[in-house]
């Protein structure tokens, strides 16, 4: 989805989607559980930086994260389940679309 690249979505309206659609809180989104996967944030993260393409620091100060390599950790850990996890990636594609609607309207 080259198009989406060139959307500039605000880092709000990418988080407020991602809680809609999982049906999470925004506080959730900045909670850190150590060996758990917590699907909406690490969606949040991969989703702004392919999105936006913000600096790992950036995104990292946004979800409480205290060093950059934890922010490209998780985007590279949401690129190998993509990859094996057919369902999450149909998740992540429709989120994708979702925020390419949402551009649109604005």
């Amino acid at each position: 989805m080259p198009q989406l690249r060139e959307l500039n979505l605000e880092t709000d309206s990418i988080i407020s989607s991602v809680c809609d659609y999982y049906g999470t809180k925004r506080s959730d989104l900045l909670k850190s559980k150590r060996g758990t996967f917590n699907e909406p944030r690490c969606a949040a993260i991969y989703l702004i930086r392919k999105v936006r393409h913000d600096k790992l620091k950036e995104i990292g100060d946004l979800f409480n994260l205290e060093k950059y390599s934890s922010v490209s950790s998780i985007i590279e850990r949401m690129k190998f389940k993509m990859r094996h996890d057919r369902k999450l990636k149909t998740r992540i594609e429709k989120l994708e679309i979702l925020l390419r609607k949402g551009q649109g309207q604005t």
